[in-house]
């Protein structure tokens, strides 16, 4: 939940710039969110996990507030490229990857895979654009691998790779999808 807090405080700030009207602070490269987030992630120890939450919650309230005044509009945050995009990826699509990693970690790996599938209904309802809908189809392929669901995953492969190319690299060395690698579907979309 700290963790969570910190990137909602960052998408809270970036959303105030812009409805300031100020220049966009870019966010921390790419390359060093993993130092960036061990480093904030020690300054987080004995915070009480109800205060973490309070504080992640509040955040949230602020940027549903901020983006009711800025609208959906072009916006450049990490691959997101409209304000939509970057609120639904920061606060919406990067908590449930934690989530389905807790739930999975303790052992609820059914909460964990309806967890990713009532993602994919709620943004398929609300026809999210490709960016926040390729992240969840690919999650959802994922746990479908780890279900050996595999026909079903390469479908949500295939239909990720549409919306997403981008993720491309990713289907080659993603670990969680190593029992695929040998079907010639899975071969066929990792082509160069």
């Amino acid at each position: 939940m700290f963790h969570l807090g910190m990137w909602r405080e960052r998408m809270r700030d970036a959303l105030t710039e812009l409805a300031e009207g100020r220049p966009q602070t870019l966010p921390p490269p790419i390359e060093q969110q993993d130092e960036l987030n061990d480093a904030e992630l020690a300054n987080g120890i004995g915070t009480p996990l109800s205060d973490a939450a309070a504080r992640c919650d509040h955040l949230l309230g602020e940027i549903i507030e901020l983006y009711a005044k800025v609208g959906d509009q072009p916006y450049r945050w990490y691959r997101a490229r409209t304000t939509t995009e970057a609120v639904l990826g920061n606060s919406y699509t990067h908590p449930r990857s934690h989530m389905y990693a807790y739930l999975r970690e303790n052992g609820d790996t059914e909460s964990a895979n309806q967890l990713y599938e009532e993602a994919v209904a709620q943004l398929r309802a609300m026809s999210a654009t490709e960016i926040p809908m390729g992240a969840m189809l690919y999650n959802l392929a994922c746990a479908r691998v780890g279900q050996e669901r595999h026909d079903e995953a390469m479908s949500l492969l295939e239909e990720t790779l549409r919306l997403r190319p981008d993720l491309k690299p990713n289907l080659i060395a993603d670990e969680d999808l190593a029992p695929l690698r040998e079907d010639p579907r899975f071969q066929e979309l990792t082509r160069p």
